[in-house]
């Protein structure tokens, strides 16, 4: 078809090729960004050339602007890739740690080994105490062993065979010098929910308990590996009292029918309605002998308690006590139906050990099965054994490493999973007798699992004969102090209605549905209330400034203080990050109380916190040593909210302040709005503005005192301070980056 102008349209192609040759020089392409975008811009000239041969002559302009759209295109992309802010970080900080890979990489090795860093300066004089330590909780573990196999419905072999390894890996990767690893009733009631659920297909119960093991083991070395531990902060401390009590109730209520003769169903309301209907029918010997272990155990207890102290022998046999239970009345079990054993006068725990299982991988079908539920026990090992490493480490004045304590249980569950062994965590019990059997370092592992392999192989035939009754008694007596008193619930109430519904929550679904409905659901309705109380936030109208938020740059902080402004909620699930952020700061910058000579040497096995305070020292450029810590100031100005776990956390801040800088260093709180100090009121915790404490000297040391202001918080001090104490104020912002005020 003619063009408007009298020429072809399609004889502009050779017009078109003769720009293309003229103003798109393929090397620019190449030299911006490769032969890719050559190839490119070349189809796309193509294309551009064939669609403008059907254009009219006097819309060639269009074609000059095609073409420099062409033209312009290499530099636009390279311009934008040398400008993009997300690039150009990614680029810096990939390079980074590139650089640091090498160190890194070797740092984080031998931090998986903690034994490497204490055991060069092991005193010879804890050997005696190492070796008592030891002896005693291995004996411990015999018994406790079998009796938790019993709540997990494995054979209580398999019970022992849980118990050795842990003890040697804590040797090696351990961070705590009194933690005891091992079976547990919580994990013992966990394994057995899963046993029931998949028993019916044709497993055999040591097979599922030990791919329960394998999983609880991978999920742990996943988390402390990738040091996620901060996941496991989304269950409150309401919630896991809530489920630590329905479990140790469950617990309790499974032992019942072993320590009467009698037989029930399963499940928690069917178990109550069986034993008041079957109780008439109980077996008077099996009475005897469970009731009568119950009775000796607590007597030895309360014999322990009173007399302990002044007097050894009295002290041990209260250590031992399950122990001594155990050889007494299998003793009596053995003298009595070692005549009648196809009709024992009184069930029997049958015990068969043929030494240690040759190690075999879980079947990989079975794994499947049981990997998605086993995020409960996982949970729950983690928890409790977390939790009790940080009791004792601040009890006897040192640091553990969680993350590395996530390692040590993983490596532990996943290659005892291998014996086909059931999970095992921390254990409050064995970790207390173990404190106080004056254990110094994790050598005493060594000769636990030595005690416990001894009777694996020596023992077997006399383990047969312990009365099924006798377990459940030591299983009753270890576990009913874990029950959450009712005033810690009441507690809740008058703190927080939120915190008391999840603890309730997980109370009563964990005691008559599940462990796992019972968490799920109290850390679902957690979640969901405070996503919804942060979407209908209220804003507050401001007709006067408070005195807290006066400019502090005329203020300066004295190099022994340290000034902390929270800018957001403490609730659950970011409360202790909030206080590791703190306690990071203040060992960065301040040193610790002077400990004596003695107590240093006696300290010395562990050396994670001092690694840990010179690695951030490091990190801040700091060579000098630092001033020691007097005073700590949180200003919560810009706090609206707290729950019961964001008050616990602060509470535990408050004491490893103290543990850190001394029971002379003061914690003062600024800004408190009135939700936050009725908060504070009804958790039991004393706050009082500082004035009226200074007009008080009762108060004084019992109350925490409360400003109006950073800088009053910071003039009443006590003392006047030179010039060369005082820096400019240095306010750490937690939650975000240090900011300079």
């Amino acid at each position: 078809m003619p063009a408007e102008d009298g020429c072809s349209a399609h004889s502009f192609s050779p017009l078109l090729a003769a720009y293309a040759s003229e103003h798109l020089d393929p090397d620019v392409a190449r030299d911006s960004l490769g032969h890719w975008t050559e190839a490119f811009i070349q189809s796309s000239l193509t294309s551009g050339i064939y669609l403008a041969s059907f254009i009219p002559l006097h819309k060639s302009n269009w074609l000059v602007t095609i073409m420099d759209y062409f033209k312009r295109m290499p530099g636009r992309i390279s311009h934008a890739l040398s400008t993009d802010i997300t690039i150009n970080r990614t680029i810096r900080y990939g390079g980074k740690a590139a650089r640091a890979a090498p160190s890194v990489a070797a740092q984080y090795l031998v931090e998986r080994v903690p034994v490497v860093h204490w055991l060069p300066k092991y005193n010879p004089r804890w050997l005696l105490n190492d070796t008592l330590a030891g002896i005693t909780v291995g004996v411990l573990l015999i018994p406790q062993s079998l009796a938790y196999a019993k709540i997990a419905t494995i054979p209580g072999e398999f019970g022992l065979m849980s118990s050795w390894l842990p003890n040697f890996l804590v040797f090696i990767m351990g961070t705590s010098k009194d933690l005891s690893t091992g079976p547990t009733s919580l994990m013992g009631l966990l394994t057995a929910e899963i046993v029931a659920d998949v028993v019916h297909e044709g497993y055999s119960a040591q097979a599922i308990a030990s791919a329960v093991a394998m999983s609880v083991g991978i999920y742990s070395l996943a988390i402390g590996l990738l040091k996620l531990g901060f996941l496991l902060e989304f269950i409150s401390v309401p919630v896991l009292s809530g489920f630590i009590s329905a479990a140790a109730i469950v617990i309790m209520l499974g032992q019942i029918p072993s320590l009467f003769g009698i037989t029930v169903r399963t499940g928690t309301a069917n178990i109550i309605h069986d034993i008041f209907a079957k109780l008439p029918q109980w077996d008077g010997a099996t009475c005897g002998i469970g009731l009568g272990g119950i009775l000796i155990l607590v007597l030895m207890q309360k014999m322990g308690q009173r007399w302990g102290k002044k007097n050894k022998a009295v002290w041990l046999l209260a250590l031992g006590r399950s122990a001594v239970v155990l050889v007494l009345f299998t003793g009596i079990s053995y003298g009595i139906n070692k005549n009648r054993a196809d009709d024992p006068i009184w069930a029997l725990s049958k015990v068969k050990s043929n030494g240690i299982e040759t190690p075999k991988m879980p079947d990989g079908e079975l794994i499947k099965k049981v990997f998605p539920r086993s995020i409960a026990p996982f949970i729950a090992a983690a928890l409790e054994h977390l939790a009790i490493a940080k009791a004792f480490g601040r009890k006897n004045n040192y640091v553990t490493d969680a993350a590395q304590e996530l390692v040590y249980l993983g490596t532990t569950n996943f290659f005892n999973s291998f014996f086909s062994s059931m999970s095992v965590g921390g254990a409050m019990s064995r970790t207390a007798v173990n404190s106080d059997s004056g254990v110094k370092s994790p050598a005493y592992g060594v000769i636990a699992g030595g005690v416990v392999i001894l009777s694996i192989f020596k023992l077997s035939p006399a383990l047969y004969w312990i009365p099924k009754a006798t377990l459940a008694a030591i299983i009753v007596t270890a576990v009913w102090h874990i029950v959450i008193p009712p005033k810690v619930f009441y507690g809740y109430w008058k703190t927080s209605l939120v915190d008391f519904i999840a603890s309730m929550l997980a109370f009563w679904l964990t005691l008559f549905v599940s462990s796992e409905v019972g968490i799920g659901s109290a850390v679902g309705f957690s979640i969901c209330y405070h996503l919804l109380f942060q979407a209908f936030h209220r804003v507050r109208r401001i007709t006067t400034l408070d005195a807290a938020f006066s400019n502090p740059n005329s203020t300066v902080v004295p190099l022994d203080t340290q000034v902390f402004r929270i800018h957001q909620s403490m609730l659950f699930y970011n409360a202790y990050h909030i206080k590791n952020q703190c306690l990071d700061a203040i060992q960065t910058h301040n040193s610790g109380q002077v400990i004596s000579a003695e107590a240093q040497k006696e300290r010395n096995w562990s050396v994670a916190g001092d690694k840990r305070a010179a690695r951030l020292r490091t990190k801040a450029a700091i060579t000098d040593e630092p001033v020691q810590l007097r005073i700590v100031i949180l200003d919560l100005t810009a706090m609206h909210n707290i729950d019961t776990t964001g008050l616990t956390a602060l509470k535990d801040l408050k004491a490893d302040i103290e543990k850190y800088g001394g029971k002379a260093t003061q914690l003062r709180l600024v800004g408190l709005n009135d939700r936050v100090t009725l908060r504070f009121a009804r958790f039991g915790w004393s706050v009082a503005d500082a004035g009226e404490i200074e007009k008080s000297n009762e108060e004084r040391g019992r109350v925490t005192a409360v400003y109006a202001s950073v800088e009053q918080a910071l003039v009443q001090r006590g003392r006047t301070y030179s010039e060369d104490e005082i820096t400019p104020i240095d306010v750490h912002i937690v939650g975000d980056e240090k900011e300079k005020v």
